[in-house]
């Protein structure tokens, strides 16, 4: 067999092999699975990191009053996960179905959120959950595709933003704002220049249907994508300098 041949053979066991390889990287892959809902009557967010939809791996859960997180630890045995806190919490939850498994077992792939209950000593209080956004998992930082400032800085911001818009502080909204501010409405967008134009429009943009939506999400551990992270479902944008565009209620 000439040398040509041989090179090329060994050309093409290295590429089957390196493919072989990404594959196996691809089925590894592991995914962060966020969920928001209540723990008695308190309001909690989950972060949950999953192994091909299927094997829980590490996550955190906190809550809106504190946005801290407690790790976790835990297994999943079929349609069960069972997740234990630092001080002694459990946390026993079941799949909640969407209607479309037909028979087949439930997952993170094929469910709407977990149901169940959370367990310290003598207490026990009902826990419900809904399935958010699932991405994959990024070693590092939260933001760090937003920002190379640390992520408690980068959410102080958005807080800071939510928090003076619900006060109708239109002074201190404007310096957690990215200027040119972006304002999407009924399909169609405009610029806010400058703080001065924000404070001047701020009762026909901040309306009370607008307040009401950003009220609702909890400022922690938001989705991100194209460099931005999103408070709640859209409700405001935020990129490395503030709050960049803000969808409003039609």
């Amino acid at each position: 067999m000439t040398a040509l041949k041989l090179a090329s053979r060994g050309l093409l066991a290295a590429s089957l092999l390196a493919g072989l390889a990404g594959a196996a990287r691809a089925s590894d892959d592991i995914d962060r699975v966020n969920l928001e809902g209540t723990l008695g009557q308190e309001r909690i967010g989950m972060s949950l990191l999953v192994k091909n939809g299927k094997t829980f791996s590490g996550g955190h859960y906190f809550y809106g009053r504190y946005l801290k997180d407690i790790p976790l630890r835990g297994k999943l045995q079929g349609e069960t996960l069972q997740l234990s806190e630092p001080g002694g919490g459990v946390f026993k939850l079941r799949f909640k179905s969407n209607g479309s498994a037909d028979g087949q077992p439930l997952s993170f792939d094929n469910s709407v959120g977990l149901d169940g209950d959370w367990t310290l000593k003598a207490k026990t209080l009902p826990v419900t959950l809904s399935m958010g956004d699932m991405s994959p998992a990024a070693e590092g930082r939260w933001y760090q595709d937003v920002t190379e400032e640390s992520d408690a800085a980068f959410e102080a911001r958005v807080q800071g933003f939510q928090r003076a818009a619900l006060a109708g502080d239109a002074q201190q909204a404007s310096r957690y704002v990215h200027f040119p501010l972006r304002i999407n409405h009924k399909g169609g967008s405009r610029q806010i220049a400058n703080a001065r134009q924000l404070q001047s429009e701020w009762s026909g943009i901040f309306t009370a249907a607008y307040l009401e939506q950003l009220k609702q999400p909890m400022p922690h551990n938001l989705f991100v994508r194209n460099g931005q992270a999103m408070l709640g479902s859209g409700v405001a944008w935020f990129d490395a300098k503030g709050a960049a565009a803000l969808n409003l209620p039609d």
